[in-house]
């Protein structure tokens, strides 16, 4: 979202600078530090139940949505700026969409503290470890430019009251067991954005946020950034979470006796005072295309978590397996 913030030394643009909480002009490298991303106010959750009623829709600016022709991947912009390009898969043919009502705003902002310089070193040094990549991609590693974006995330804090029953092992027997237990789980997160949230590498990375760094929402972070529209709505984003916040609730019963190893374990559990947070954490994305297809490269824009897909070559891998049995006997 190219936020358009001038220079107050020669009128030139200034863009948001990852790692230094400020925007910097692009023309004579005036920095300026962004109130907002150093403040110690932490982001306050806010009650699910009345999300529709008192959410904020105040991106500080008038904001439209962006949604590309060619993989449907819709983001937020300036309805004073141009459409570009899309940063999911490079194409430029996009269109602008008439939202029905006002765009939710976000809550909270994780701004990025990986620079693309520093992403595109992080895949260099990736993509040499993938056993399976063909020589010259891991060789040359030469991509496109890497698109930092920020892509929507919604957090939920509950508290619940859980009741399980299991069974364990002591000596030859089988014993049985049922218990009773409390948990408040706290920033469970859940990433709204369809374009990422199918594949399940990728989540590995887009869920190694940490939340409780988030700042106050400030559209000065979004300066020569876009921001992903969310694609999974609050709502969505809650319900599905039936099987992670199971298999999480299972784990916290073991916990809550580990001198047994609990097998079999079977929960109900009650919820109450579910609140949530929506903020939008940084991501750097490569899209390329190898082979007629396309692959994606994901980067946490926070902690560098690096993950995503590549092309196999099993050309590759015979060459590889034969050097290493040569190497074993002696014959390289």
């Amino acid at each position: 979202m190219d936020i358009d913030r001038k220079c107050p030394s020669c009128g030139g643009t200034m863009i948001f600078l990852p790692g230094f909480d400020s925007l910097q002009c692009q023309s004579c490298g005036h920095k300026e530090i962004i109130p907002e991303l150093v403040s110690k106010v932490p982001v306050e959750e806010m009650d699910f139940l009345t999300a529709q009623n008192t959410a904020s829709h105040d991106w500080g600016m008038e904001a439209k949505i962006v949604q590309c022709r060619q993989c449907g991947g819709a983001t937020i912009q300036n309805k004073l700026q141009l459409s570009g390009m899309c940063p999911f898969c490079g194409s430029t043919t996009v269109d602008t969409a008439d939202p029905e009502k006002d765009i939710m705003a976000p809550m909270g902002i994780i701004p990025f503290k990986i620079t693309e310089n520093r992403a595109y070193y992080i895949f260099k040094d990736w993509i040499k470890d993938r056993f399976l990549a063909p020589e010259l991609l891991a060789k040359n590693a030469q991509l496109n430019k890497f698109y930092g974006i920020y892509v929507p995330l919604f957090t939920f804090d509950v508290y619940t009251i859980n009741r399980y029953t299991a069974h364990y092992k002591e000596g030859n027997r089988t014993l049985f067991k049922s218990g009773r237990f409390e948990h408040q789980v706290d920033d469970f997160p859940v990433i709204a954005s369809k374009q990422l949230a199918s594949d399940k590498l990728i989540l590995s990375v887009l869920n190694d946020y940490r939340t409780r760094e988030a700042k106050p929402y400030t559209s000065d972070a979004l300066a020569g950034f876009p921001c992903e529209h969310y694609s999974i709505g609050l709502t969505d984003a809650w319900n599905s979470l039936g099987n992670e916040m199971n298999f999480y609730l299972k784990n916290q019963a073991q916990k809550s006796d580990p001198s047994k190893f609990l097998m079999g374990i079977e929960m109900t559990t009650d919820y109450f005072n579910l609140r949530y947070k929506y903020l939008i954490v940084p991501v750097w994305i490569n899209s390329f295309f190898y082979d007629n297809r396309l692959f994606t490269i994901v980067i946490n824009g926070q902690t560098g978590k690096i993950d995503g897909q590549w092309p196999k070559s099993f050309g590759t891998f015979a060459k590889k397996t034969a050097l290493f049995f040569l190497g074993s006997f002696g014959l390289g």
